[in-house]
């Protein structure tokens, strides 16, 4: 039995469709695919700057609930002294007040230059420093209730906080009743005065 022949001609044109469509398909597959990868991409972009966003605003509002809990405090303690610049001049007039209103015999102060104070324990004070003034004190008193009254004053009264690093009592040889004239007791102090403000000594802003 004799074979046919194939009449290519005929062929051709199906086979020329055939080929075509294969390569359309293979090009939509491929740009399908890349546009699939690109979507994806931005889809990961979008959502780690939603996720950025989201993160910056939960800080924002942790930070204005900070802000509305301390602030108070913060204005508190700076209008007391203890945070801003020190009030050197407020202690001087407090400690002449307390020594007419007490009748100290003898009040005679000193108070030192200002350094950077560091605690023996860490600390975290932010953006902030503390400081220390020294200030010296050197009083006659007629008896230990003297010193109690001056302390006491100035802790209510003079702007800043203080601690007293240390006092050394001498008693006088003799016993007098005169408090304009002569105290019973000597009495050397150092205290330490403590403020807290920028390294750079600027004002601090308060307001919101």
């Amino acid at each position: 039995m004799k074979a046919e022949k194939i009449d290519w001609s005929v062929l051709q044109g199906a086979i020329m469709v055939f080929v075509i469509s294969i390569l359309i398909c293979g090009t939509l597959i491929g740009t399908t695919w890349y546009y699939n990868e690109r979507m994806l991409l931005e889809h990961n972009r979008q959502k780690g700057q939603f996720q950025n966003i989201s993160n910056q605003y939960l800080a924002i509002d942790q930070e204005e609930k900070l802000i509305r809990q301390y602030y108070p405090d913060f204005i508190k303690l700076h209008n007391k002294g203890i945070i801003g610049p020190e009030r050197r001049l407020s202690w001087i007039e407090t400690l002449r007040n307390v020594g007419e209103n007490i009748k100290l015999p003898v009040l005679r102060y000193g108070i030192d230059s200002q350094s950077r104070f560091v605690p023996d324990y860490p600390v975290n004070t932010g953006p902030f420093l503390i400081y220390s003034s020294p200030m010296k004190l050197n009083i006659d008193l007629l008896h230990e209730g003297d010193l109690k009254k001056l302390l006491d004053t100035l802790n209510t009264e003079a702007p800043g906080i203080y601690n007293v690093s240390k006092c050394i009592f001498r008693r006088s040889g003799e016993i007098s009743t005169d408090k304009a004239n002569k105290g019973n007791i000597s009495a050397e102090c150092e205290l330490r005065w403590l403020n807290i403000k920028r390294p750079n000594g600027s004002d601090i802003d308060l307001s919101l």
